[in-house]
């Protein structure tokens, strides 16, 4: 990077550490901090782009005396490092780099939207514990709608890959409509670096909520929810078939002309000094 500006450096290792792979964004902080040679001169524009990393990231984090996780988001923040957990009502500050989470207290719900948010929390609970291994979620009261973020990550560093499902749903109760976003990341890394990264909107149009039966819309929502996501998932399932048996197949040969695999140690050796 020599020759290059603070804010040049800077905007270059910001770019690398808000494209980390799941579950690499600590590995990737550590590298950018040995290249600029601990420089406290980019420490709080690192700072800054690890925050943002984590909240666009839904990176989870767990609260003293508490077993569930807790989703860090945009949602959900105060301020920089401060948030709130919607589901356990308590506010807290969390250290970026660590993800050591200190200072919490109560955080008082909108005593207005609670009744709603807690139903839809309730039954986008019980669908992420049915359908994800290790699924996190947050139901957050966001003005005149009620947000949902999805949080599910695999982490399998021995077989060189991880992965990463985000999906955010906006729901309207007035009018009954839902817009979502799902986002997808693996990353493969043996012998080789190849990442998938995969991002769909949704609309879906559902009933009003309905004021009487407040656990009824919120079932309803939950399972619009729940269709539009196996419909992504089984479509980017089939893709996969589709890039194996058909694509890749096409960009190459299975075998050379001869209809023989090559020995590639013989070839080797025939290049080896004797």
């Amino acid at each position: 990077m020599e020759g290059l500006s603070v804010e040049e450096k800077l905007k270059i290792a910001n770019s690398f550490l808000l494209d980390s792979p799941p579950g690499e964004v600590n590995d990737v902080y550590s590298d950018i901090n040995v290249l600029l040679n601990n420089n406290a001169v980019f420490q709080e524009g690192l700072l800054d782009a690890l925050r943002q990393y984590n909240t666009e990231q839904y990176v989870t984090v767990t609260l003293p005396e508490q077993e569930s996780m807790v989703i860090l988001s945009k949602y959900g923040q105060i301020e920089n490092d401060r948030f709130f957990d919607p589901k356990s009502h308590q506010a807290f500050t969390v250290d970026h780099i660590s993800q050591e989470v200190t200072e919490v207290e109560p955080h008082a719900p909108d005593e207005t939207t609670e009744p709603l948010r807690s139903a839809v929390e309730t039954a986008i609970s019980d669908y992420v514990a049915d359908h994800y291994p290790k699924g996190v979620s947050a139901t957050y009261s966001t003005g005149e709608t009620i947000t949902i973020a999805i949080v599910d990550n695999k982490y399998s560093p021995s077989n060189l890959w991880n992965g990463r499902w985000r999906s955010t749903w906006v729901i309207s109760p007035e009018s009954g409509e839902i817009k979502g976003t799902i986002k997808v990341n693996v990353h493969y890394y043996e012998e080789g670096n190849v990442q998938l990264n995969s991002t769909k909107d949704i609309e879906i149009t559902s009933s009003p909520v309905n004021s009487e039966d407040l656990a009824a819309s919120a079932a309803a929502y939950s399972k619009s929810i729940c269709k539009a996501e196996n419909e992504f998932q089984n479509a980017l399932n089939e893709s996969y078939v589709e890039l194996s048996e058909n694509t890749f197949k096409g960009l190459r040969r299975a075998l050379p002309l001869t209809r023989h695999k090559i020995d590639w140690d013989k070839v080797r050796n025939n290049f080896l000094c004797t």
